[in-house]
């Protein structure tokens, strides 16, 4: 059976101190479009340390992923 795809959305809050190194102006929120869960969480693992909030929007479900978040 083929996969299919489900279009995800991934929002990004960053801290206000580190937002200008990612975005631009006063903006601090920013939101992709992506292929899979996997691909959000590699996106928070890289900028793990200037996020304050991260979350997926699946079929407009909201999920957010600090409750999957662990430590490594």
């Amino acid at each position: 059976m083929p996969e299919l795809s489900i279009p995800i959305t991934a929002r990004f809050t960053f801290k206000p101190e580190r937002a200008a190194e990612f975005l631009e102006g006063e903006q601090i929120v920013t939101q992709i479009e992506v292929d899979g869960v996997d691909e959000v969480m590699d996106y928070v693992a890289q900028f793990d340390d200037a996020l304050t909030d991260a979350c997926a929007i699946i079929n407009g479900q909201v999920v957010n992923l600090s409750d999957f978040a662990t430590e490594v």
